[in-house]
């Protein structure tokens, strides 16, 4: 049984395709499955080693090297590399273990099959890789030196904006801001100015479309 479920995750394996119609689904599904693992680690390692590890490394050298050029990219650049792997290992221990998020699914070939068209296929996980992504490259690009620290200093930039972006802006806008507005509205109309230019959206009343 286990080498069954080490061979459902194995990353060379490929699709059945007489199972399966839809074009997405993924060639190596395993592949998919242990890559997504080896990121989501990776990812986590470079906003943990920026946000929470770097700085404290920063303060017990006595604040002799720079912070966001030395130490960030030093710390998080370790941490974007182990926590790769250590997910890839993580995926396999999993399986070898039989444990998961869903242990009646088990990690059979078709369950595998499943788990990484659903990734392949969730919008979220897609645009949170494709911003650390991004940031990844934009760290390198703009970097005089080294590969990895700055790597992991852009993931872990692009990871921000992505919850920044798609989390922290809507809520703002669909939550916070309605209730601050008409107080706001109130006051600026009381110092004379035009409250009907604080739109979030749309034409504000009394302008022409």
């Amino acid at each position: 049984m286990t080498e069954e479920r080490m061979a459902a995750v194995y990353p060379l394996r490929r699709v059945d395709r007489s199972k399966y119609s839809d074009p997405e689904m993924p060639e190596f599904p395993g592949a998919v499955f242990l890559n997504h693992m080896g990121i989501k680690t990776a990812t986590l390692g470079a906003v943990a080693g920026c946000l929470v590890l770097a700085p404290l490394s920063w303060m017990r050298g006595g604040r002799k090297d720079a912070l966001i050029k030395t130490v960030m990219p030093r710390v998080a650049g370790k941490l974007l590399v182990g926590g790769y792997f250590t997910g890839v290992a993580a995926g396999y221990a999993m399986a070898v273990a039989d444990k998961g998020p869903n242990p009646k699914a088990g990690w059979t070939n078709e369950s595998v099959d499943d788990r990484a068209y659903r990734l392949v296929n969730n919008k979220i996980c897609q645009d949170m890789n494709n911003c650390a992504g991004a940031g990844a490259v934009a760290g390198y690009m703009t970097a005089s030196s080294g590969l990895f620290g700055p790597m992991a200093v852009g993931v872990a930039g692009g990871t921000l904006a992505y919850f920044f972006s798609h989390k922290a802006v809507p809520k703002l806008r669909t939550e916070v801001w309605p209730r601050v507005k008409p107080q706001l509205s109130e006051a600026l109309t009381s110092m004379g100015v035009d409250a009907n230019s604080l739109t979030t959206g749309g034409t504000a009343s009394g302008k022409k479309k």
